[in-house]
């Protein structure tokens, strides 16, 4: 209580405070217009580095001073100033051919050997030191072979460097950094382009298999999890678009992504007020906390079984923003209103409901110094109607490789969804030193119908889940990137950061689902219950192998259930980002 009081109370009239001081336009822009998110990364890409671009753009206009060619800095020729070309109508740019790099250099030697054979402006020598006169008209010659010169070197230089009010081909900067890795981008920075990857490269075993009468083990295997080439764009400085096609999804039973090339995201946003941005296409659902933490990112390599009572990607619009660093961060949206537990195929709407998601999450001590600076809390919840469609796909393990729900769809009993569906997820996490704690949990409530006879019923199932991860080396535990202080290089004597992970998690059925007969008790759980450790190898920023074994335990909702009782994967990955 004395932390509550001494820590909690004082941030609540500030969080008022600059709630109503944003609506009424009072809040300078430096408060209310506050940078991206430090704690959440909201997509599978961290934000754009300002700062990083901004050095760079620094670097551009040196050149342009050395070179002599901004406005207000005229050349100062040593000799005779060269007569400034006209002004061209059109821009010389759209017509000319492509800049041959290598007559560019040959031009620049030329220049420099007649520059040579000038006469140099010293005192007249002695008569018994006179040079021989040259041949009358060759200084003529000399001096008009350098003025063309002169002006084919200037206008490449405008071709390739421009000006400040019209840059030139150097004007498209191109380069790799340490946050915003491979990248093009205007001189201004209004026009950006990068193009992040993420590879992620399984061994998947099950070392004791899983028992019972219909065990459905999976052969041990190599996958592609993840292999996701990403194109991050900007366009007139304040509309962003991410496009991401995955090549992987190597190792799930679901139908509707074995063979397909998925789209996870697809969007554009207006981002000019980081505290109210606009998105419309496919994205994240602002729901669950470990959803919105990027694939790469997480401390394991799978999400844990609440993903299952939450959806994935959908379709629709949401508006979103943070105020000062994330002190607070929302997001509101409606979407067509995804099933739970689907992966990244299209969420076509099934009918003409749709579903309302938002979220609220804090930092409210992410202006102190002290240890609860890096806390977070919030909620997430979406409430709208399902219909002709279940609102559930299959419930898999966190290896992916075993269903353990689903709800019939036979003639004899075909469930659909009756009306609203309401989520809920409350979330926690806090990162300081070497240490990272999360937690959530998920409550979904549906109403269901059994097309076949018309039994109808409301249903409520639940999962939460809780995890603790450790630094073993001097580095920094964050719900973003880790970044080892020591990258690996044996010459140096580095290895790298190394983190041990541990996470239970477990998921509970209606039981009214099985009064009602809407799922098979044979084969479909009540409850099932994962452990799973995790042993993460940072070799640097990009490079990271890791090593999960999980546990999970099932439980049927009567003596008929004859599936299995538990299942052991033992998993390795090595993942590649930049």
């Amino acid at each position: 209580m004395k932390i509550i009081a001494r820590h909690v109370l004082p941030v609540l009239p500030r969080i008022g405070a600059l709630l109503l001081g944003w609506f009424l336009g009072t809040v300078p822009p430096s408060a209310a217009w506050a940078g991206e998110p430090t704690f959440t990364y909201y997509d599978d890409l961290p934000p754009i580095e300002q700062t990083e671009l901004e050095a760079v753009q620094e670097r551009v206009q040196e050149a342009r001073k050395r070179l002599k060619i901004i406005k207000g800095e005229p050349a100062k020729p040593k000799r005779k100033p060269v007569e400034p070309l006209p002004e061209p109508g059109p821009d010389e740019r759209d017509t000319a051919g492509a800049v041959d790099f290598e007559e560019v250099d040959e031009l620049r030697q030329a220049f420099k050997q007649l520059s040579k054979q000038q006469p140099k402006e010293e005192e007249p020598p002695s008569p018994s030191k006179q040079a021989p006169a040259p041949p009358q008209g060759s200084e003529a010659a000399t001096e008009k072979e350098i003025k063309a010169l002169s002006e084919r070197v200037a206008a490449l230089e405008k071709v390739m460097v421009g000006t400040e009010e019209q840059p030139g081909l150097a004007g498209l900067i191109g380069g790799y950094t340490r946050r915003n890795g491979f990248f093009l981008m205007s001189s201004e920075g209004d026009f950006f382009l990068r193009i992040p990857a993420l590879l992620q490269a399984d061994l998947r075993t099950f070392p004791s298999g899983q028992n019972g009468a219909n065990p459905g083990v999976s052969p041990s295997t190599f996958i592609l999890q993840r292999v996701r080439p990403m194109i991050h764009f900007r366009l007139w400085r304040y509309f962003r678009g991410l496009m991401t096609p995955d090549f992987g999804n190597g190792f799930t039973q679901s139908p509707l992504v074995q063979g397909r090339v998925q789209t996870p995201d697809a969007f554009g946003e207006w981002d000019y007020f980081p505290a109210f941005r606009v998105r419309v296409g496919k994205f994240k659902s602002p729901i669950g906390l470990e959803m919105l933490q990027a694939p790469q990112n997480l401390s394991f390599m799978e999400r844990s079984l609440t993903r299952n009572l939450l959806p994935n990607r959908d379709l629709g619009a949401m508006v979103w923003g943070a105020f000062q660093h994330g002190l607070l961060e929302y997001q509101l949206g409606v979407f067509n209103g995804s099933p739970n537990a689907n992966f990244y195929q299209e969420s076509a709407a099934t009918s003409s409901a749709k579903t309302l998601e938002a979220r609220v999450f804090s930092r409210p001590f992410v202006g102190g110094d002290h240890w609860l600076r890096g806390l977070g809390l919030g909620v997430g919840m979406s409430v709208g109607s399902v219909k002709q469609a279940s609102g559930q796909d299959q419930m898999q393990t966190e290896t992916f490789s075993y269903t353990f729900f689903q709800y019939q769809s036979t003639s004899a009993v075909n469930v659909q969804g009756n009306g609203t569906r309401l989520r809920f997820a409350p979330q926690i996490a806090w990162y300081g030193g070497r240490v990272g704690v999360m937690g959530q949990y998920v409550r979904s409530t549906q109403e269901m119908i059994n097309v076949a006879n018309q039994q109808t019923a409301t249903l409520t199932h639940d999962a939460w889940s809780g995890q603790v991860s450790v630094l073993l080396t001097d580095d920094t535990a964050t719900f973003g990137r880790i970044e080892p202080r020591h990258p690996v290089d044996p010459s140096k004597g580095q290895w790298g950061a190394w983190e041990l992970a541990v996470r239970y998690a477990q998921l509970n059925i209606d039981p009214a689902t099985y009064t009602y007969n809407f799922a098979d008790p044979g084969v479909s759980v009540l409850r099932a219950k994962s452990t799973t450790v995790g042993l993460n190898w940072y070799l640097n920023a990009n490079v990271r192998i890791t090593a999960n074994f999980v546990h999970t335990d099932f439980t049927g909702a009567s003596r008929a259930y004859h599936a299995a009782s538990h299942e052991d994967g033992l998993l390795f990955r090595t993942q590649l980002v930049f």
